[in-house]
């Protein structure tokens, strides 16, 4: 029996080594798949306020194999940020809580750890801006499209690291509140030059 368990952990990280079907991103921006609480003090200068700002970030995405189709895998994201910052009599709260769906396309579906790939993903997000006693909210709807290269760093362990650059654009319209009192839509042009995908 102790033989057969053996034999089945042994197939069972061999499988996920070899196979690759899954992958976790970690980039500059977001530092993905992982969070943060950070607190921060600035002492004024004389006559001035201190500041204090807090800050809160967990991000986490992952992606798998769609088995019905070669080369391609369904993406999920979720992420929450909140900082709060007290400064003078104007105390500002910022927080935004999203999750994101998509679909990444491998062009090169036997050795995805040196692929080219490109994807494209569609999110919600709840967005709170809070400056005083005046509380803004609204849902904002994003698409987020990226493409790029893997090159393969190895494997450690079960999971092998790539160096993953991409260039992506995301397109935001901010609703509700936000929308009303500060901003109607968001656009950017991102350089990933910092980004790593850990296949498993």
């Amino acid at each position: 029996m102790k033989k057969m368990f053996v034999v089945f952990v042994a197939l069972t990280v061999s499988s996920f080594a070899f196979a690759q079907s899954r992958i976790i991103t970690v980039d500059a921006f977001d530092l993905a798949y992982s969070g943060g609480l950070k607190f921060s003090h600035d002492k004024a200068a004389s006559g001035g306020e201190d500041r204090d700002t807090s800050n809160f970030r967990l991000n986490l995405n992952y992606a798998q194999n769609w088995d019905q189709y070669v080369g391609v895998m369904w993406k999920g994201e979720v992420h929450f940020n909140r900082e709060d910052v007290d400064f003078k009599n104007r105390d500002s709260l910022q927080s935004e809580f999203g999750v994101a769906g998509g679909a990444i396309y491998n062009f090169n579906a036997e050795d995805i750890k040196n692929s080219y790939m490109a994807s494209a993903m569609v999110g919600i997000e709840r967005m709170t801006i809070k400056y005083g006693s005046d509380d803004n909210s609204g849902f904002n709807f994003s698409l987020k499209l990226e493409g790029g290269k893997r090159f393969d760093l190895g494997r450690y362990s079960i999971a092998n690291i790539s160096y993953a650059p991409t260039v992506s654009l995301t397109l935001k319209r901010y609703g509700g509140d936000i929308r009303d009192e500060f901003f109607k839509s968001h656009s950017d042009i991102a350089f990933n030059f910092l980004k790593f995908d850990i296949l498993f």
